[in-house]
């Protein structure tokens, strides 16, 4: 991004993007998690490498509705979403913020 100037001050517009989520639905994500590390077979990795390279971004506080969910094989919870027309997986954390964990014992 190209910073603008304006009577003499350097002007800076800040664009945020929190979390990536994948294009298609929750069994999306959830086939790409339970299987990035386990099937390494080329149409495997072609089809994740394709899925990476279709992400999208997820513009802050932008208003979604859960559509699906579903569960890894790890235990991570997903959701699906539409976003601009597209239907969208990512992580519950991308749309409901991050899980808070206990704070450590003094």
């Amino acid at each position: 991004m190209k910073p603008l100037h304006a009577a003499g001050a350097l002007v800076l517009t800040v664009i945020l993007y929190s979390f990536t989520g994948l294009r298609g639905n929750v069994e999306t994500c959830k086939w790409f998690d339970d299987n990035l590390n386990a099937d390494r077979s080329v149409g495997t990795m072609t089809e994740q490498t394709n899925l990476l390279y279709n992400r999208i971004a997820l513009p802050p506080d932008a208003p979604v509705t859960v559509h699906g969910t579903a569960v890894t094989n790890q235990g991570g919870s997903l959701v699906d979403f539409n976003l601009s027309g597209a239907t969208i997986c990512a992580t519950a954390e991308a749309v409901y913020g991050p899980t808070p964990s206990p704070s450590p014992a003094p």
